[in-house]
């Protein structure tokens, strides 16, 4: 198939509209016209990720975080953008517009802490500034999400949770550890910014990527749980719920999750 049947599915899933003013999304490497034979998932286009690539075939790259962001002068050899369009390699990113859409980066999120879905159980939450794109009235945005659980939880347990359905082994953990929560929050990557609407609807439990560091301590005294799992591993759980969609819209397209893109930091 050519890159352009498989465009709108990417679109269809992260509506480019969503995305922050800020962002650079959508198709960075390519040509619309050019022949697809497998797509690779990542959150962030390594070297690695692009070795993994050429291995398995791949023509399209989906790489969460946008590979070219700030104005490039140059696109020159030796250089990944250089190295994927001489390879034939389409690279298209949705950043900030999967964080938005629905059954996105933040509601994978939602799902994990146990929000149902809807108003009132599951809210939109916003940075301050956020525009979150020019979307249609009615739809409802934002870079986060916020809600009330059915029940109680105890805190350890959800850290646990959490845990498991990021496949990690540890959070980084500020405030009450012990005790119930029943309003939580979660934005991924690094929403530390919006630790403020969450303190303002009341989020007993915040998960996030990254924080900083008077953020969290203000957080903790104000008596929130912040739970940091460091900025990707926030993000990279979603890409098997993603591939599926992806799959199931294109099923002459090979799609894979990328097991070479990792978090840049480990805890030893």
């Amino acid at each position: 198939m050519r890159l352009s049947d498989v465009l709108p599915v990417l679109e269809s899933i992260a509506p480019l509209r969503f995305a922050e003013g800020w962002d650079n999304v959508g198709l960075l490497v390519g040509d619309p016209a050019a022949e697809v034979r497998a797509a690779l998932l990542c959150i962030d286009y390594t070297p690695g990720v692009a070795a993994e690539a050429r291995e398995k075939g791949v023509t399209l790259v989906y790489s969460y975080h946008p590979p070219i962001f700030e104005a490039m002068k140059r696109v020159v050899s030796p250089g990944p953008i250089f190295e994927a369009i001489r390879d034939g390699i389409a690279i298209y990113s949705p950043h900030t517009a999967l964080d938005v859409a629905e059954g996105g980066t933040n509601d994978f999120l939602a799902d994990l802490l146990g929000l149902g879905r809807g108003l009132p159980a599951r809210r939109p939450m916003r940075a301050p500034g956020a525009k979150c794109g020019p979307a249609p009235a009615g739809e409802s945005l934002g870079l986060g999400r916020i809600g009330e659980l059915e029940a109680e939880v105890a805190r350890d347990e959800l850290l646990e949770r959490i845990k498991r359905g990021l496949g990690i082994e540890a959070l980084l953990v500020a405030g009450p550890t012990t005790g119930r929560v029943r309003t939580v929050a979660a934005s991924a990557g690094a929403a530390g910014a919006m630790v403020e609407d969450a303190l303002g609807q009341g989020a007993e439990l915040y998960l996030t990527g990254e924080m900083r560091h008077h953020d969290a301590l203000r957080a903790a005294k104000l008596g929130m749980t912040v739970v940091c799992a460091l900025h990707s591993n926030s993000e990279r759980a979603v890409l098997p719920r993603i591939r599926e969609r992806i799959a199931g819209a294109l099923p002459g397209l090979s799609v894979f999750v990328s097991g070479a893109d990792r978090d840049p930091f480990v805890v030893r």
